[in-house]
């Protein structure tokens, strides 16, 4: 009794430490852009990610405006630097909330905030 209890002890903590940005690997596209809590006039669905496991990211948004990079998570933050120019710098998002069908973005504008809210396109990552 006591090893089937260690097990499943074990089994949860495995559970709980499983790599949060695993579940940003994929395909995102915008549903909802808001400034100050007000919904901007812009086309959310322009707005799109794509995070691969190999750290690499591209990104689309309105205007025909692409990048691409590398990314990485860390404590509840998204860092991505665009390489396709050699002075951008590092950019630093807030993750609000991470699910494997929803991702929200807080970032500064200017001195507003913004909210992008962006829903998974692909399939979701293996478990």
């Amino acid at each position: 009794m006591l090893r089937l209890s260690c097990l499943f002890l074990l089994s949860l903590l495995f559970l709980h430490c499983e790599r949060e940005d695993d579940l940003l690997y994929g395909e995102w596209r915008g549903s909802l852009v808001t400034e100050d809590g007000d919904s901007l006039k812009l086309d959310p669905r322009e707005i799109t990610f794509d995070f691969r496991p190999d750290n690499r990211y591209e990104f689309t948004s309105t205007l025909r405006y692409q990048e691409a990079g590398t990314w990485r998570y860390d404590d509840g933050y998204l860092f991505a630097q665009d390489t396709t120019q050699p002075t951008n710098p590092e950019r630093v998002v807030s993750v609000e909330k991470l699910t494997l069908d929803t991702l929200i973005l807080r970032m500064k504008a200017d001195s507003a905030e913004r909210l992008v809210t962006l829903l998974r396109t692909s399939a979701p990552p293996p478990q």
